[in-house]
């Protein structure tokens, strides 16, 4: 080799070695940002976290265009396994999704994680690398127990970003996410490997005491999220550890035994002295489950029933249930709670099948990469190469694979990171899953990851999330206003109309931005006491716009009746209200503008009357239906 090539080698291997810690310190980053930002529930959190994202994947594409000073590059398979399902996704968001931006929301989800998992198998390997990552999930885990306490023994109604937890979690610490199960489902992924540095041999007595009191915090936290199903999933994984790990058979029954009887104890502590787990653990123990969980179960199964085999369409559980919602459920799910029931219902028995395989898959990897590291690397230096620390690893993802039954992690931006990264970090060292790629392919590979990264969050990306932030915050300014009666309800109207208008320029394919806009038109002639027919024939189109991206969506149908309504096409205006009604039979809120479209009859009234009945029998708080019916019969 000539000194030439020999210094241009030397010169691509630091650029590599920079470029490697740049891509590590923007996943720690993002990860944290994203996680204390509610979990990246908000789109507008969604913006910073995506075009990280994919600019960190881009960076990945350009480190592998640019080689280690010649060095091969080496593919880990295990990439490979969640892209079959990855495509079928896609084909259901193009061609089944029944509403095309939340679909697109959904896989863009989907494709993040895959994306992350894909840079945690193959960059920062390093012992340095590898512990920043494992501190930024120490450190959220902390920040997460110090809110959890605060919120369970300062203020209950604290939440990040100036927001304030909703009633029926009072009492129960949600930490920096908006929902107590979250937080669970996030310390149950660490919890598990800190128990196994603890009981490790190979472990220092310094950092036996560290994962010690960590885990004790983390249960801690756990325990105060009052998550039945993350106390289950976290309890059951720790009892499985004593089979997976014990060296006989007598010492794996008694480690069973023992992380039972600790569980028993400690369970039954909490229910002697803790109120509120008293109250927790009280209908397990008297036969009375959850009542919520199995009716939206049970429409889930009633989707999927009606799909079978392809599925409803990517992000359509929700937009779906008002189909098979029961009577007196006044609760808007989202998702299914149960994101296997989840994912059949919305992609069917293929889609789910490859889900699942996938899934299953790298789990059985996983407890492979598990053995090879007890044969070879008990005694490495590096903690991260022993089988301890991978057994802890597999565990936690058990736990969350676990919980997965009853919640909806992968739904959650940073609760998917995380799992990706877990995932990642048990697998990334296996030798068998490692191929040595030709330095064209690998060339080739990386500038077309660099080049689709950067038009995704471009063309994709950026406007969907950009589009859905504005949209969300003015349509909550509007309802806010609505519930409390608090603020200039002009200058809300007027800045709500901007926002509608700016989102839908900014994503013109968001239906729900489209009926929003047609919503606050309508509305604003209460405001402004303007042209009634002008505001109806000006948000009609708009109406009819929504319809056309989503017809499956009664919202959508009843932003329309009331455009023509408002334009006195009273019979155009009663055939949508119909459609609404009949893709939404049991959503009091649709029978009550099904009676005001009727009320304006004179000869009618009767058939008002018992749509606002039928109204109040479905939702008997409404108070405008209340009105509105000591009007009809004040009338009659």
């Amino acid at each position: 080799m000539t000194p030439q090539a020999s210094s241009t080698g030397t010169t691509q291997a630091r650029l590599y070695a920079l470029g490697e810690w740049a891509l590590v310190i923007g996943l720690a980053a993002t990860m944290g940002w994203t996680t204390l930002c509610l979990g990246g529930y908000l789109a507008e959190t969604m913006v910073w976290t995506a075009r990280a994202v994919f600019g960190l994947a881009a960076l990945g594409g350009v480190l592998w265009l640019l080689g280690r000073g010649g060095e091969p590059v080496v593919f880990n398979r295990a990439a490979l396994l969640p892209v079959p399902f990855l495509l079928y996704a896609l084909g259901s968001v193009l061609w089944l999704a029944p509403a095309p931006w939340l679909a697109w929301r959904e896989w863009l989800l989907w494709l993040q994680m895959w994306l992350v998992f894909v840079l945690a198998l193959h960059f920062g390997r390093g012992r340095r690398q590898t512990g920043v990552i494992v501190g930024t999930f120490v450190v959220l885990g902390l920040a997460g127990v110090a809110m959890a306490a605060y919120q369970r023994y300062g203020d209950p109604r604290w939440m990040m970003l100036g927001r304030t937890q909703a009633e029926q979690f009072i009492g129960r610490s949600a930490g920096m996410f908006g929902i107590p199960n979250s937080l669970a489902g996030l310390l149950e992924l660490m919890i598990p490997a800190c128990l196994a540095l603890v009981f490790s041999r190979a472990t220092g007595p310094v950092v036996k005491v560290a994962c010690g009191w960590l885990a004790a915090w983390f249960v801690f936290a756990v325990v105060l999220t009052g998550s039945r199903g993350g106390w289950i999933s976290l309890a059951l994984v720790l009892m499985l550890w004593p089979l997976l790990d014990g060296r006989n058979w007598r010492r794996r029954l008694t480690g069973v035994l023992v992380v039972f009887m600790i569980a028993a104890a400690g369970g039954g502590a909490l229910y002697r002295f803790s109120d509120y787990a008293h109250t927790r653990i009280q209908p397990f123990l008297e036969g009375k489950f959850e009542l919520s969980r199995p009716i939206i179960w049970k429409a889930g199964l009633q989707i999927w029933h009606d799909h079978p085999w392809l599925g409803s369409g990517a992000a359509s559980y929700n937009v779906l249930f008002d189909q098979y919602r029961p009577r007196g459920f006044i609760n808007e799910p989202d998702w299914a709670h149960n994101d296997y029931l989840n994912t059949l219902s919305d992609f069917g028995l293929v889609g789910f099948t490859l889900w699942f395989v996938a899934g299953g898959v790298l789990l059985g990897l996983g407890w492979r990469a598990v053995q090879r590291a007890r044969r070879e690397g008990n005694s490495a230096a590096d903690v991260f190469a022993r089988g301890k620390w991978r057994l802890g690893l597999f565990l936690g993802l058990l736990a969350y694979a676990l919980h997965l039954a009853v919640d909806f992690h992968t739904k959650l931006p940073a609760l998917a990171l995380a799992a990706a990264v877990v995932g990642a970090g048990l697998l990334r060292d296996e030798p068998g899953l490692g191929r040595k790629v030709p330095v064209l392919v690998a060339r080739c590979a990386g500038f077309g990851l660099a080049a689709a990264c950067l038009l995704v969050v471009g063309f994709v990306a950026d406007p969907l999330y950009r589009g859905e932030a504005v949209r969300y915050a003015a349509r909550k300014a509007i309802d806010r206003q609505a519930a409390t009666g608090e603020g200039d309800l002009v200058r809300i109207m007027t800045a709500a109309l901007d926002g509608f208008g700016q989102a839908v320029k900014i994503h013109p394919q968001n239906g729900q931005a489209w009926s929003d806009l047609a919503y606050a038109t309508t509305q604003s002639w209460h405001v402004g006491k303007g042209d009634v027919v002008a505001l109806g024939r000006q948000a009609e189109p708009w109406a009819r716009r929504a319809l056309a991206l989503c017809p499956l969506h009664a919202e959508f149908w009843i932003r329309h009746g009331v455009a023509l309504d408002m334009q006195a096409r009273h019979a155009e205006g009663e055939s949508s209200f119909r459609q609404a009604l009949k893709l939404a039979p049991n959503t009091g809120l649709w029978w009550y503008y099904q009676a005001y479209h009727l009320s304006v009859f004179p000869g009618r009234k009767e058939e008002a009357l018992a749509a606002v009945r039928t109204c109040l029998t479905l939702d008997p708080s409404n108070r405008a239906a209340l009105t509105l019916q000591q009007q009809l019969i004040a009338r009659h």
